[in-house]
């Protein structure tokens, strides 16, 4: 039995009948509908009604920016990099930008009520489903969307079958009554170049009954070989994702292709900043477009340990640290089974689910 009681999806060859196509309506600047909260950004384009030129706003996309959110989620500095846009310019579209996107001057450059801002964060987040109702439970119902989760841990201990199984559950059809955007894409990025992406679509057939080739036309891959080119498709996901209903991000691992390039301590500033403005951006992608950002991390042995201390630490020190909103550790269980363990969050205690790693993903023990 499936551990999301959710009818299977119908088989279709088309993508895009895979994945539920609410928002037929859409203007250009998107705002919330029913479907309140079936989007949390405003598109760039509606700058244009303020008087912002289509030349200047074609400079942004180029730059890396594709709503107005965007603008106003930058700092300054960064935004003045943009190549052609002076300093007056981009001040104007600054103050165009608050005027197009709801709600930001209510709550972020003034003081907002905290009931209304749980109402509107409880209407938008998506929990997808880890495969197993225990785990689902720890986490307070599954993998949020507008949050960075980490899952690290040893070789061989289920954090990549984990991910494909929460890359195949973010494709299921919502529960009646639900909408239907609470259903996605999924961008995968293999930084270790290890990914077999046919078992997202084996987990979406064996547990769910969806369609294979459908559920893989619905995944967008992506193996980068440096941390430039790993900017680059920040830059790219932010595109991707106002143009295309993504749920999920994966990026297996997020530290790998950071300890190849910056090595010893004399390096380790510039690898931690790098990382940090990474993090920041998928932060900011998270939060811009709804989406679950789900990253695997490598551990580092230790030593001089003692026999009743933990062996390894999770690399990337307090950067990474810091950025995850939760951490989540796999770790080896009894007879063969998996422990995920609850380390940190902003809102549930520690905790830990036994689970298994199966044909059809993760399932409880």
């Amino acid at each position: 039995m499936s551990a999301v009681d959710l009818q299977p999806m119908q088989q279709t060859n088309n993508a895009q009948d895979l994945v539920a196509n609410g928002n037929d309506d859409n203007d250009a600047a998107m705002t919330t509908t029913h479907d309140e909260y079936a989007t949390t950004y405003t598109e760039l384009s509606a700058l244009q009604a303020a008087g912002i030129a289509a030349s200047d706003l074609k400079k942004l996309t180029d730059g890396g920016y594709h709503t107005a959110n965007s603008l106003l989620m930058t700092p300054m500095k960064e935004l003045e990099a943009v190549k052609g846009l002076s300093e007056a310019k981009i001040l104007k579209m600054r103050d165009a930008a608050r005027e197009v996107v709801p709600g930001w001057q209510a709550g972020s450059s003034k003081f907002s009520i905290a009931s209304e801002i749980v109402r509107q964060r409880e209407g938008q987040i998506v929990r997808i489903s880890t495969g197993s109702t225990a785990f689902d439970a720890m986490l307070g119902g599954g993998i949020e969307t507008k949050a960075l989760t980490e899952i690290h841990g040893e070789s061989n201990q289920g954090k990549t079958q984990l991910c494909y199984t929460i890359a195949a559950a973010s494709m299921l059809p919502p529960a009646e009554g639900e909408p239907s955007w609470k259903a996605g894409k999924v961008i995968w990025v293999d930084t270790e170049g290890s990914a077999v992406l046919t078992r997202i679509g084996e987990i979406a057939e064996e547990r769910w009954q969806l369609d294979k080739q459908s559920v893989l036309e619905n995944v967008m891959y992506a193996r980068p070989y440096t941390t430039q080119q790993l900017d680059e498709l920040a830059l790219q996901m932010g595109a991707i994702c106002t143009q295309e209903q993504v749920r999920t991000i994966v990026v297996d691992s997020i530290i790998n292709l950071f300890r190849t390039e910056f090595n010893g301590r004399g390096e380790l500033a510039e690898r931690q900043q790098r990382l940090k403005t990474f993090l920041m951006r998928l932060k900011k992608i998270a939060e811009e477009h709804n989406v679950a950002v789900v990253y695997t991390n490598q551990v580092s042995a230790k030593p001089d340990a003692m026999s009743f201390g933990p062996a390894f630490n999770a690399v990337g020190g307090h950067v990474l640290f810091h950025a995850s909103t939760f951490r989540i550790q796999m770790k080896r269980g009894r007879a063969g089974m998996k422990v995920a363990a609850l380390e940190t969050s902003p809102c549930l205690p520690p905790s830990t689910a036994e689970v298994q790693v199966t044909s059809g993903g993760i399932l409880d023990a």
